[in-house]
């Protein structure tokens, strides 16, 4: 998580418009639900790698951290499609589907991979608070929109919280066996929601002072959307879907 928005915050398309990055993410997901080649697929995936890596500046090694757990769960998904259970009285019977179904189960995991890859580069390219505010201006309610970023300033102390018990209780040799292991785990998962709570109403003391009127508002760096750049967009998108359907 810390290094999805590490990425989202550093990446060199990081000041462009958030509707220029979801108009590209969404496009690229649209046409990748719509084809129905493996050709088509395979390009899309490695298209918006290419973006990803050429336009954003982002590493690989960040790219595949990002999709460890989407990819494991369209593995997870993969591996139960290909899998037959046949039950022979009470003794369960495992064998592979027929060639049509593994071929499905194959396609259904290069599209849903491709699709995968679009969503990351919009979340690998753009911030969460960037997000919500452009959903404040579509139209969504200043509540739920605070309520989000709430939740999500509770994640980070959360994780802030959880590293520094972990990096306290090693420094303690908390870790050297299994049982001193076990008990510092305990005890740092027992202490984790009062120190959480605290540092959050610290945070919401902090507000208050600052003003707070209920409303979270961010300073914002991008750019306005750009007509050209939003032209170039289309252009890319249809010249994708045009070479997909050209080679199914």
């Amino acid at each position: 998580m810390r290094a999805i928005d590490r990425c989202a915050q550093t990446n060199r398309w990081r000041h462009y418009a958030t509707g220029e990055k979801l108009l590209l993410a969404l496009g690229l997901m649209i046409i990748s639900l719509v084809s129905v080649g493996w050709a088509g697929q395979i390009g899309l995936l490695i298209a918006t790698l290419a973006l990803m890596k050429a336009g954003a500046g982002i590493r690989f090694a960040d790219i595949f951290k990002a999709a460890r757990v989407p990819m494991l769960f369209i593995v997870t998904g993969t591996v139960a499609q290909l899998v037959s259970v046949r039950m022979t009285g009470l003794v369960p019977n495992l064998s592979l589907v027929a060639g049509d179904a593994v071929y499905s189960a194959c396609f259904v995991a290069l599209r849903s991979t491709a699709c995968v890859s679009a969503l990351l580069l919009l979340a690998l390219t753009t911030p969460l608070s960037s997000i919500v505010q452009l959903l404040q201006r579509i139209g969504l309610n200043a509540e739920i929109s605070d309520i989000a970023m709430a939740m999500f300033r509770l994640i980070w102390l959360l994780l802030d919280c959880l590293e520094a018990g972990q990096q306290s209780l090693g420094a303690r040799l908390g870790y050297t066996s299994n049982r001193r292991m076990l008990r510092s785990n305990g005890l740092l998962l027992a202490s984790l929601l009062p120190r959480v709570l605290g540092r959050a109403q610290r945070m919401e003391a902090g507000l208050a002072a600052r003003g707070y009127s209920g409303r979270l508002n961010f300073i914002s760096v991008e750019q306005p959307a750009s007509t050209a750049r939003l032209m170039m967009i289309l252009c890319l998108l249809c010249t994708v879907a045009v070479m997909m359907w050209s080679f199914p």
